[in-house]
This record gives structure tokens, sequence and C-alpha cells, in this order.
């Protein structure tokens, strides 16, 4: 879609020309990024200079070109040094030239627009006037913010990447579509104008921010359908810049988000290619265009929701998100042309939801997630592949294994246990490997520390950190989330009932942090609780130091005793936790709201950027080459004189000749 010559100068400058019918974008790149020098550039026809831009720091220099002076275009590039002012020229060069754009559009196809279709939240009529009484608002949790046109579209007021994707999304629109009056439009005219005019003359990362763009590509398109609906003219004023640019960005693979935000980006090109009617081949391809839309689509689809149809993000809230958009995305008019496979794949996501949820429905907390309100409509249970004894029932969800009471079992009277080991991709990821969330009779026992948010701070860095997790940490290191370093799911095989206790396996070979470890976990619910993890040191000769992190809620208090720790809530349930090691001692230490210069440990985040102390307990002990640790969690309210399992040296023994013949095959 566009030409471009990249020149090198003098060994201290790289020159960036490109045309694409509408302007000559030139883009200076300093070699040396010296402060002391600015540039300049001119713009010939015919050999005469007919545009010309001043010196400065921002070193691309934009020329819109009428078709009378597309002529023989040359760029001639100055640089000048700020202190001296000596001047230093290249020579010409050529400029490509393209034919105009000549975009139309075609009312069958604007007719089907609609607000449905286009991410557009729906609000309340005085949404407009709290909008231009208080400012924008994009989150219920952000400070209000007035836009006067001209807006800084680069400027981060609060330090906040979700603000200013949201603002460059053009998120403020939303009441004035919503309502779509005339005066709304021209408002929505008049803030696409002011984004045109800023990007023309700036340049700036979220300008052209993945999800934005295409969140914005859907408002260009239901504009225009609001537009012939009323019968009136677009007053965008630079229609075919803005349509051109748009498409461009888009349909670049390069620019492609390979997460869930690509979804959006592909989803808004599409609907710019639907309701084009042509335009000029030399510009695009509307053809080729909606080809790879539809192929990235289907390519999307398959690797966000994995063979099993479950989201790969490593987090359940970005499933319920991703589902429900994407179930929306093919119902509009514009994707009515994907595969049957595709399809296929998206009805196994909806039955993966039943097991995305606590037994009171809500979202369960791992990674970038959140447990808002309750999920309603969910699939039965039993949709899903599954086990089942007595009134539990339990399953593998690609990379988690659940096990939870049936749905027939009230709430009071619930277990809930999530094993996580899932790392598909290194977006939402948490340093969280093999770590696990319990509730029971509907308590919150061992909890997942929370998602925080995106706002770059210490407090960011510890809820995603290994410590903040039910998980072992070694040599106090956060384990990796590098995209380098995904495994897909660490979950062995599916869950196994023997004799009553459920059996989960998983095993991770981090090998950043230069060691393995393998988790089992043995439950029997609303009793006895034993996690056996085995860490192998993959560092010869050395002793290095295990903790062992468990977390609890708000309203728990730990009390550590001679040999055990006691855990109590304050709903009258309490919980008896011993632990054994192979290596020698193991040494309790407790936490709640504990803050050292940068060093956290015992909080949780349950709304966005907010955080509260929390019970947190450490078990510490020592890897040699390879170390066993046995945790044992009495859940009964009449607490076992004797535990079913027990560690004797590196040996788990167990009592029950079922579950030892499993576990010592």
């Amino acid at each position: 879609m566009e030409m471009a010559e990249v020149i090198e100068i003098s060994n201290s400058a790289i020159v960036d020309i490109s045309y694409d019918g509408l302007k000559v974008d030139v883009k200076i790149l300093l070699k040396n990024e010296n402060e002391h020098i600015e540039c300049a550039s001119y713009l010939y026809s015919n050999d005469e200079v007919i545009y010309k831009s001043d010196y400065k720091y921002n070193n691309r220099h934009i020329f819109y070109i009428s078709k009378k002076n597309a002529i023989n275009l040359k760029i001639k590039v100055f640089f000048r040094d700020k202190e001296n002012h000596a001047i230093k020229k290249s020579k010409y060069y050529p400029v490509l030239i393209k034919e105009e754009l000549n975009y139309s559009f075609s009312s069958s196809n604007l007719e089907k627009v609609s607000l449905k279709y286009c991410e557009i939240v729906s609000s309340k009529p005085e949404a407009i006037q709290i909008y231009e009484t208080e400012g924008f608002r994009p989150r219920e949790d952000s400070i209000s913010y007035f836009l006067t046109i001209p807006i800084d579209w680069s400027s981060d007021p609060f330090n906040d990447r979700n603000w200013m994707y949201q603002l460059n999304a053009w998120r403020m629109l939303e009441p004035y579509f919503n309502r779509g009056n005339i005066e709304d439009l021209n408002y929505i005219a008049k803030i696409i104008n002011d984004w045109i005019y800023f990007e023309k003359n700036n340049v700036s990362k979220w300008l052209w921010y993945d999800m934005s763009v295409g969140l914005r590509a859907l408002k260009i398109s239901l504009y225009l359908k609001c537009c012939y609906e009323k019968g009136i003219d677009h007053q965008i004023s630079d229609l075919d810049y803005l349509f051109h640019e748009h498409l461009r960005h888009l349909s670049d693979p390069k620019e492609l988000n390979s997460g869930n935000h690509g979804l959006f980006q592909l989803h808004g090109l599409k609907s710019l290619v639907y309701i084009l009617e042509s335009c000029n081949e030399e510009a695009c391809s509307i053809k080729s265009i909606g080809s790879y839309a539809n192929e990235q689509m289907g390519k999307l689809i398959t690797s966000q929701l994995g063979r099993y149809g479950v989201h790969t993000e490593n987090s359940p809230d970005y499933h319920f998100f991703t589902h429900k958009r994407l179930i929306k995305m093919v119902n509009s008019p514009w994707w009515n042309d994907l595969d049957k496979d595709i399809l296929n794949l998206l009805e196994q996501g909806e039955l993966a939801k039943a097991w995305l949820v606590f037994p009171n429905n809500k979202c369960v907390p791992i990674g970038d997630s959140h447990t808002g309100s309750a999920i309603s409509k969910l699939p039965k249970l039993e949709s899903w592949p599954h086990t089942k004894f007595d009134n539990y029932i339990g399953v593998k969800v690609d990379g988690y294994a659940i096990i939870r009471s049936c749905a027939s079992i009230p709430l009071e009277k619930s277990s809930f246990l999530f094993f996580q080991g899932s790392f598909n991709s290194h977006h939402h990821k948490h340093s969280d490997d093999l770590s696990f969330i319990l509730q029971e009779n509907g308590v919150d026992l061992l909890i997942d520390s929370g998602k925080y948010g995106y706002h770059q701070d210490k407090y960011r860095e510890y809820f995603l950190s290994t410590r903040s997790h039910n998980t072992i940490e070694v040599d106090e290191q956060s384990t990796t989330r590098s995209q380098k370093y995904t495994y897909g799911s660490a979950i062995l095989g599916e869950p196994k009932n023997i004799d009553g206790f459920w059996v989960l396996e998983g095993r991770v070979d981090h090998k950043v942090n230069q060691y393995i470890h393998e988790r089992t976990v043995i439950y029997k619910p609303n009793e006895e609780l034993y996690i056996v993890d085995i860490i192998t040191n993959k560092r010869k000769n050395s002793l290095r130091n295990i903790d062992q992190w468990w977390h609890f809620d708000t309203n728990t208090e730990v009390f550590i005793e001679e040999n055990k720790v006691v855990i109590e809530t304050n709903k009258n349930f309490s919980t008896e936790i011993t632990s054994q090691c192979s290596g020698g001692e193991i040494s309790y230490h407790k936490y709640k709201g504990y803050e050292l210069n940068d060093e956290l440990i015992g909080w949780v985040s349950k709304s966005y950027l907010q955080y509260e102390p929390t019970s947190t307990l450490r078990i510490s002990t020592i890897l040699d080459k390879k170390t066993t640790i046995l945790t044992k969690f009495i859940l009964s309210q009449k607490l076992l004189v004797e535990p079913t399992i027990s560690l004797i040296k590196d040996k788990i023994i167990t009592k029950n000749s079922k579950l030892s013949s499993y576990i010592n095959d």
C-alpha cells in the first residue's frame, strides 16, 4: 500500500520517505540521537520548492500534495547544528507517485452497521451531561479529566496505559453515538477532526496503538452509517486520509497484536472493508484486505482459544471478556464468511465457562483477572469431559485443573479447588506457576492476591510476583513470564479420584531459575489437603533457599505455634497447617501488610489499583540437590489427630493402600 526508500546519509542518519497517495511522509532517524541536531525537509515539484518544513527535533515532516503538484516530486533533507548553525544537506531523492484514493461507500451495507456490532458501551442519557460537566472518565475508578479542543492526544496525565488507550479509542464519543442526534454527530466530527489534525503534526505511540485503532475504525464505520441514516453529509475534514491510514495500519501484519487486542484490530478492519463499495486499486485492494482479515481472524481465534476452546492468556476473566466479544463479532454482518471450524471452537469455549467460576458463579481471579459480579447463563458443568465421585466433580481444562462440588450442592456446603498450570503467552501472565486457590463451605481459604492493575509501580510488581501466589519461590526470585519460556499446560493428566481423594499433578521446568518444580495436590474436600512439592536443583554444588507461600483472606488470622500453624476466620472456620521437609529444618513466618522500601508481603487487591493488608504465611527451608516438602491442611472443623499422609525422609507414606499404591507406583 505504500512505497518507501531508506537512505543513509554520511553514516549519521537514516531517512525513510513514503508516499501513500495522500501525503509524502519523511521520517529522519539520527543514529547518534544527537540532541544538538535539528532537521528540515524541502519538497520539490518539477525542480521547484513547493513546501518547506521548519527545523525541529520531532524529525517527521509531512507534506500533503494536490494532484496538480504531484509531478516529479523530490525531497532534500537539511541538518543543522543547534550551537553553531552549521548546515549539512543531502542530495535529492525522488518520491514515487500514486493515484488518488477515491473511496466510495455501499449504502446497503451501511444500513446493516449498528451499535451492537461496533463495541459501543450502552450509556444512559445523562452520560453526556456528566461528561460535559465533570470530564472524561473511561472507567469507574478513573479520575474525571476535562478534554478541551484542541486535545493533546499524546498527553498521559495519570501515567496510566489503560487511560491512554481509552482516550485514543475515542471512548468519550460513545454516549453521543448512543443518543445519535444530529448535534451529537457534529460533536463526534469535531473530535475526529481534532484527532486528524493532531496526528498529521505529531508522533506518538498512542496514536496508532493496536486496539485503539480497531475501535476507532468501528466508530468511523458507525459514524458514516449515522450520517447516511440521518441523510446528512459527513463533517470529517479529510475522510480519505483518515480511512486510508486506518486501512493501512490495520492491514499491516507487523502491527497486528497476537493477543486479544488483535481481535479488535481485525474487527475494525473488516468493518471498513464491509462498508466500502469501491476505491482506487492503487491505494488498496478491498478483496485482498478482506481475505487477509478473514485469514488472520481464523488464526487469531485459534491461537486465543487453543485446541480446547480455552483462552490462552492465562486469565479466566479474559476468557469471558474475549469469548463474549468474539461471539458478538462473528455475529456481525461482515464476518458471515468465517470458516466453520472456527465457529466450532467458539462452541467449545462456551462450555469451558462453567469451570472458570466459583460455586457462586463469580470469576476465578487467576492472572490479570478480577472477581466481579456473578456470571449468568453458564452451561452445565457436565457438558465438559469430567470425572465424578459422590457429590464432587473434577476436570482438566487445558492449563487448569479443578475439583469442586456439584452444582446441586448449596453454596454454604460447597468446596472448590482451582490448580493453575497455564502459560501459553506472556499476556496477563503472573508468576503463579502451580499455584492454586481454595474455598470451603463457600468461604475463601487460600486466595490469589489479585490483579491490581496496569500502573507500573512496586504494587504491580508485587502482585505479578511469585511470592504473592500460593507456590514455591527459590532464592527470592520470581519465575519468568517471558514469551520465550512458555510451556502451554503444566497439568499432568486428568484429575483422578482414589478412594475419595482427588489427585492433581503438575510439573514445570524453570529454566531461567534453574530448578524443576513438581507438585502433587491430594485433596479430600472439606476434610484434608496435602501438597507434595518436589524441587530439583539444576545448579551443581549450590545450596539455595526455598520459600513456600500461602495467602489467606483479609478476615483471617494466622497463629504460629510450636510445630504447627492455625488459621482462623471470622466465620468460625479453623484450619491447621503442618509441614515436613526432606532436606532439614523448616521455619514459619507470618506477615500482614508488610512494607519496607520496595519490599511488599501480605497484600491483596480486590479492585483496580486498590490494595489492602491480608494474612500471608511463609514456610522456609533449604534446597540442596533435591528437596521434598509435604504441607498438610486439616480442613475439618474437628481436627484430625493423625493425618492420612506423612513424609519420612523423602518418601511419602500413607495408610490408605489404594492411595499409597498410586503415589509410589
